[in-house]
């Protein structure tokens, strides 16, 4: 597959079969992950992979727990409906769209693990995190080209960081990031959805040239 159409093709996969990833397909994702731009080489970053399955269906369960916390905050609530009504929506919502997590084969927690910056030197970590999301769209990229599925999920991280450290073996000097399920698509997305493509701005509206507000 050429990048360009990796690029394209790369869409936020949320329904996943059962299917075994391959072994030799995993690590020529990661290899090319690591290969990622990365701050004065430190390579502040690690890709832990979560195979084992019972260990796998709890890293779903929290995900799936975080994704209705975010959506109960995140999206409106229906007319009329109280606090533990849309709470009870969000819960609903989330297993809608993540059952099939409980059975991917694959789960890939991106970590920070800090090497150690000057004492002079300003946010040095805003530089890992940076260098952990180039890791991480390269993976993304690398997945699709093997026609495999993920999707970047943060936002239950606010929420449920400390079970999936304490899950996870993650010491106190590493901090889980970001995560993704690795695995073959029910179908892979195509297009929009009308509430996303409501979103979309033109590319042009993004590009400034020479100066910032000089678009078009």
């Amino acid at each position: 597959m050429e990048l360009s159409e990796a690029i394209r093709g790369r869409r936020a996969v949320r329904s996943y079969t059962d299917q075994p990833v391959d072994d030799a397909a995993l690590d020529r994702v990661l290899r090319l992950a690591l290969r990622a731009p990365t701050g004065g080489a430190a390579q502040a970053w690690g890709l832990l992979v979560v195979r084992d399955e019972a260990v796998r269906r709890e890293v779903a369960e929290l995900v799936i727990r975080g994704g209705a916390t975010y959506f109960a905050l995140m999206r409106p609530r229906a007319d009329g409906a109280d606090d533990e009504a849309h709470r009870a929506w969000a819960r609903e919502y989330a297993e809608s769209v993540m059952a099939s997590y409980r059975h991917v084969p694959v789960f890939v927690v991106g970590l920070v693990v800090p090497r150690g910056y000057p004492a002079d030197f300003p946010d040095g970590r805003d530089d890992d995190l940076m260098s952990l999301a180039f890791a991480f769209e390269n993976l993304m990229l690398a997945a699709r080209a093997e026609g495999l599925g993920t999707v970047p999920t943060t936002a239950f991280m606010r929420w449920e960081k400390p079970r999936l450290k304490e899950l996870l073996g993650i010491p106190d000097d590493a901090e889980p990031e970001i995560i993704t399920p690795v695995g073959h698509p029910t179908a892979f997305p195509t297009g929009l959805s009308p509430a996303l493509a409501r979103n979309r701005r033109p590319w042009r509206s993004l590009v400034h040239r020479d100066r910032y507000g000089v678009t078009g």
